[in-house]
C-alpha cells in the first residue's frame, strides 16, 4: 500500500503544476487582449467636418457620441481612416487628411485616439481604438480631413427614425407622371399628364373619383416640383372618353405634407364591374406642376418659366451640389441658422418648397454639412 502512494502523490502535483501553467497562459493571453486596440461596441456613430476658414467637404473630424460632440487625435491616423470618415458623410472618398488642428482646436472630448481604420469600414466606430475617451493627446493634436467634393449617388444619412416611411401592405412597385399630348411629351421631366402606378409590370391610371389638390401636392412634391398648377380639364376630358383606361384598384387620400405617394392613407377598392375595375363617370387623375430652380432658363430643359421665388428669407450654404446645404435664414439684415431641435422632413419640405424644389429627400442633422456662424 505504501509503494502506491507515491506514483498517487505525483499524480496530484503534476495536476497542481498543469493546472498553474495554463492558469498563468490564460492571464497572459487575456492581459494581452487587454492591451490591444479594440474595435467599438458601436454598430455606428454620427460624424461632421467643423472648425474655422474651411469649405463644405473639410474641416476638423468630429464624433457625437454619449450625447456629446468630439474631436480625434491624429495619433495613428492614416488616410484609409480618413476614407471611412468621409464616405460616412456621404463623400466618395477622402482627399487628405491634416494632423495638428489646421481647423482650429475643438472642444470636448477627444473621443478617439490610435484610430486605425483599413478602409472597408462602413463607420469609424467599426475601426481599433484605444477606446471611447482613452487618449492621452491635447487638442493640439485633433484630426482633420479633406473629402473629395464628389457625392455618393443615393446617398443617404443613416437615421433609422429621420426618413421613415409610412408602410401599407399594398405592394406597388413605382409612381410616375405620363404625358398624354405631344407638347407635354417633349419637356423632360414631364411635368404634366395621368399619375400612374406601376403594379405587377402594368401600369395602370387613378379614378379621378377621390382625388385631391392634396393628392397633386404631395405628387409634384416627390418629383422635385415646389407646387401644382391648373390644367385643361376639357383636354382631358375629351382625350379620356377616346380611349380605355387600365385603373388601379385603390383610391389615395393624402394630407398634402407627405414625402411620397405611398405615405399617404389608401382609400377603398374603386368599384368592379364584371371583374374589371372601373371609374364610373369619371377619368384618369392628371396633375400639373410647376418646374422649380433646376428647370430654370439656361437648364437642359428648356423651360421658359420657372417657378421663381421673390425676395428669399431663406437660403443653403455648403453644400456640394444643388438642392442641399446648411439652411440659414435673413433675419433684421443678418444671416442666421436654425437649431436641429425637432427638425424633420415635414419641416424640411416647407424649406425645399420656399426655395423652389419639391419635397424634402432627406433632413440632415447635426451640422454635417457645415457650422454657420449665428444661430
Amino acid at each position: 500500500m505504501e509503494q502506491n502512494s507515491f506514483p498517487n502523490c505525483h499524480w496530484i502535483l503534476f495536476f497542481f503544476f498543469f493546472f498553474f501553467v495554463c492558469l498563468d497562459h490564460l492571464i497572459l493571453a487575456q492581459y494581452q487582449q487587454d492591451s490591444q486596440p479594440q474595435p467599438s461596441t458601436e454598430h455606428s456613430v454620427q460624424v461632421r467636418l467643423a472648425g474655422d476658414k474651411r469649405k463644405h467637404n473639410e474641416g476638423r473630424a468630429e464624433v457625437y457620441y454619449n450625447n456629446q460632440w468630439g474631436t480625434i487625435c491624429d495619433d495613428d491616423f492614416s488616410i484609409h481612416s480618413a476614407n471611412v470618415f468621409c464616405r460616412q458623410l456621404g463623400y466618395v472618398e477622402a482627399v487628405s487628411w491634416f494632423p495638428g488642428s489646421k481647423y482650429g482646436k475643438g472642444e470636448g472630448p477627444i473621443w478617439l485616439d490610435n484610430l486605425y481604420c483599413t478602409g472597408i469600414e462602413s463607420s469609424i466606430a467599426q475601426c481599433t481604438s484605444n477606446g471611447w475617451g482613452v487618449s492621452d493627446c491635447k487638442h493640439t493634436e485633433d484630426v482633420s480631413v479633406l473629402c473629395s467634393e464628389k457625392r455618393i449617388p443615393g446617398f443617404k444619412f443613416e437615421d433609422p427614425l429621420l426618413n421613415q416611411i409610412e408602410n401599407t401592405n399594398i405592394k406597388v412597385e413605382d409612381v410616375r407622371i405620363r404625358a398624354v399630348f405631344s407638347a407635354s411629351r417633349k419637356r423632360i421631366p414631364v411635368t404634366e399628364g395621368y399619375v400612374e402606378i406601376k403594379e405587377g409590370g402594368t401600369w395602370k391610371q387613378i379614378c379621378d373619383k377621390n382625388w385631391t389638390t392634396k393628392n397633386s401636392r404631395v405628387v409634384c412634391g416627390m418629383f422635385g416640383f415646389p407646387a401644382e398648377k391648373k390644367y385643361n380639364i376639357r383636354a382631358y376630358k375629351t382625350s379620356a372618353s377616346r380611349r380605355k383606361h387600365k385603373y388601379w384598384a385603390y383610391s389615395v387620400n393624402c394630407k398634402g405634407t407627405e414625402s411620397h405617394l405611398f405615405s399617404c392613407k389608401m382609400g377603398d377598392r374603386i368599384m368592379t364591374l364584371g371583374g374589371n375595375i372601373t371609374c364610373e363617370n369619371g377619368m384618369p387623375a392628371v396633375v400639373s406642376c410647376s418646374p422649380g430652380l433646376a428647370f430654370s432658363p439656361g437648364s437642359h430643359s428648356g423651360f421658359g418659366k420657372a417657378f421663381r421665388a421673390q425676395h428669399l428669407l431663406v437660403r443653403l450654404k455648403g453644400g456640394a451640389q444643388v438642392g442641399e446645404g446648411r439652411l440659414e435664414v435673413l433675419m433684421n439684415g443678418e444671416w442666421g441658422t436654425i437649431c436641429d431641435d425637432g427638425w424633420g422632413l415635414h419641416s424640411a419640405s416647407v424649406a425645399c418648397r420656399e426655395l423652389g424644389f419639391g419635397t424634402a429627400k432627406e433632413a440632415i442633422l447635426g451640422a454635417r454639412l457645415g457650422q454657420g456662424k449665428h444661430v
